[in-house]
């Protein structure tokens, strides 16, 4: 029980201030990194600990409204708060969209290598062409290519300027957030049908009904939006029983994304080739939601116990 009254507490701290959902909302990411941290080891926790505390939106963001004085309940709910940040970033006014062709640099802020949203990192499009049509590969950066780089530099000792785009403590709520994205299957793929040659964005432009919705939004949301302490705490506990651990370590990101790209086939597009309009979205077959909540729940444990893997391994 003290496990579940810790967690809790962590939660109740985070979900006081909502924040925008991207890749997997708020509640999802969140589940994920309590996850990965009551999984570090004390060497690595105290590691990251220390690498959260030197990025610059520490004080900001990462301890907004965290009313708790106790050192080590505040690191856990900066950790935490932290595989948030980069959604929350796209919609903050220090940063700017750099991948628009009439983009604006925002002023550098102390601390920081950049002031770029980098929005492309969330995902890596793996083409799907069902009915013959051209797909087209994501062109670097992204997810792959961002997790690939960032592995290695995580666990260096070496003293990095903060401005350093190689600086741990700035790229430390990216691994989180990064890891976490790739485990939802959405952020793996894009579809490209004959009628839509441009593909479909990772689900974002397929409605899907009874409400309009789009197709990435209803799996970003699959691990439940409930903010409340007995929603993560039961989640978690259901989570990690129903899928132990022990048959998931996998650390190479390139197999995470494999993973996303087999079940977007197996459990993502099951309803044809239809993309739907907001007027006029997809009808879903039966069960369809229920099946996307329970393929979320196997994927948010995971993704947690990589994360861990990966922390543990390059922090020793």
């Amino acid at each position: 029980m003290r496990y579940l009254g810790l967690l809790a507490a962590s939660f109740s701290i985070l979900f006081s201030a909502a924040s925008p959902a991207f890749g997997w909302n708020a509640t999802g990411h969140r589940l994920i990194a309590a996850i990965a941290y009551d999984r570090l080891t004390p060497k690595a926790r105290a590691r990251v600990d220390a690498l959260i505390r030197q990025h610059p939106d520490y004080e900001k963001t990462f301890l907004r409204d965290v009313a708790s004085a106790d050192p080590k309940a505040r690191a856990r709910a900066a950790f935490i708060a932290a595989a948030v940040w980069p959604d929350e970033i796209k919609g903050d006014p220090r940063f700017y969209d750099e991948t628009r062709s009439n983009a604006s640099p925002t002023q550098l802020l102390p601390g920081f290598p950049d002031m770029a949203r980098h929005t492309t990192w969330h995902y890596y499009d793996t083409p799907i062409a069902p009915d013959g049509a051209e797909a087209e590969k994501q062109k670097p950066p992204h997810a792959l290519s961002e997790l690939n780089r960032i592995l290695p530099i995580i666990g260096t000792k070496a003293d990095v300027p903060p401005t350093s785009a190689s600086n741990p403590a700035y790229l430390l709520p990216w691994l989180e957030h990064i890891a976490g994205d790739v485990h939802q299957p959405l952020h793996c793929v894009s579809r490209f049908l004959k009628s839509m040659p441009k593909g479909d964005q990772g689900g974002n432009l397929v409605y899907v009904g009874p409400n309009g919705r789009n197709l990435h939004s209803l799996w970003d949301g699959a691990a439940g939006r409930d903010l409340s302490d007995d929603y993560a705490a039961k989640y978690i506990a259901d989570a990690t029983t129903a899928h132990p651990a022990a048959r998931h370590n996998e650390k190479r990101p390139e197999k995470w994304i494999e993973e996303g790209y087999k079940i977007s086939l197996s459990d993502v597009y099951t309803f044809g080739l239809e993309t739907g309009t907001r007027e006029h979205p997809i009808p879903l077959p039966s069960g369809y939601e229920a099946n996307a909540a329970k393929v979320a729940q196997q994927r948010i444990a995971i993704a947690g116990y990589r994360l861990a893997a990966v922390l543990n391994e390059k922090l020793k």
